[in-house]
């Protein structure tokens, strides 16, 4: 099976954070998982990696979408805006317990969106994002 090398979630919620890094374990479908409780600190994390030839820069990003401070589409618009989009090839996919149909309008703008998963992180979901993103 490929195994990408950084995974990276996004959520203030640290028992979802918890429960995903669990799935993400047992999945072995990475070498290694970040946690960010805040898209500050996520955008802090990107940038010390940005250009630093010891750090990996994630292969995957799970984003929550709503979140204090700045929410999940606060932060695709830094990152596009930053040009990340352009330099990796990261995918992200939003995460979220909303269905809410404006939220799938409004990440068509955004080319390194590839998807939704809904909360919390089941070992299917997690299967069909790796699938979109292989």
């Amino acid at each position: 099976m490929y195994k990408l090398e950084h995974i990276l979630i996004i959520d203030d919620d640290q028992i979802n954070n918890l429960f995903s890094q669990i799935i993400l374990e047992d999945a072995n479908v990475c070498n290694m998982v970040s946690v960010c409780q805040s898209t500050i600190e996520a955008l802090e994390l990107l940038r010390s990696m940005n250009g630093n030839p010891d750090a990996t820069f994630p292969d995957l990003i799970l984003l929550d979408i709503n979140m204090p401070e700045l929410d999940g589409f606060d932060f695709l618009e830094r990152y596009h805006m930053l040009g990340y989009n352009n330099l990796y090839n990261t995918a992200i996919s939003m995460f979220s317990t909303s269905n809410d149909p404006s939220h799938k309008e409004r990440v068509k703008h955004f080319s390194s969106v590839i998807g939704f998963i809904e909360k919390p992180l089941s070992m299917a979901s997690l299967q069909n994002i790796l699938a979109q993103q292989i």
